[in-house]
């Protein structure tokens, strides 16, 4: 079986910010912006804190919390071709067929290259490592049987 996509900009960059939010580095990265504004908000309140150190500390977590929603899903948009590209896509028990509108070249990936599967309401999340992932809209199959159908076919082969 097969499916043809393209990439919707927007539900992408939304895939890209759940991925990158899901990472651990980034989790612990938020936990510790969160404390650090809890510390200087209860400096604050104590008189501790300046107003001009929790102006600062605020602007730098804002910018950084930027950085992270915005920024670093942009970029990883803008630097992948993939995702401007039409994407025709076999699959069947073996793996997946993967080529694009602009390339001739097939490539072939088999289940056991994959690691991890990870289904959301507008995706399928292949991971191939930590940070390595193909993106599948569930929007590319016709109906509801044949995105359930290849959801059941990767689940028995990934996980």
């Amino acid at each position: 079986m097969h499916v043809e996509f393209s990439y919707n900009k927007e539900d992408v960059l939304t895939a890209l910010r759940y991925h990158f939010m899901q990472r651990g580095e980034v989790k612990v990265y938020r936990i510790t912006l969160a404390v650090l504004l809890l510390i200087t908000l209860m400096g604050f309140f104590f008189n501790v804190v300046t107003s001009s150190a929790l102006i600062g500390i605020f602007i730098m977590v804002a910018i950084i919390i930027w950085a992270f929603w915005y920024l670093l899903p942009l970029s990883t948009y803008n630097k992948a071709a993939t995702f401007k590209d039409e994407i025709k896509l076999g699959y069947s028990e073996e793996g997946l067929l993967i080529s694009t509108r602009t390339s001739d070249h097939q490539r072939q990936l088999y289940w056991n290259n994959f690691t991890r599967l990870v289904e959301t309401r507008k995706f399928f999340f292949l991971y191939r490592d930590k940070k390595s992932f193909l993106l599948i809209p569930t929007s590319a199959f016709e109906n509801d049987a044949a995105r359930n159908t290849f959801s059941n076919l990767v689940k028995g082969k990934i996980n």
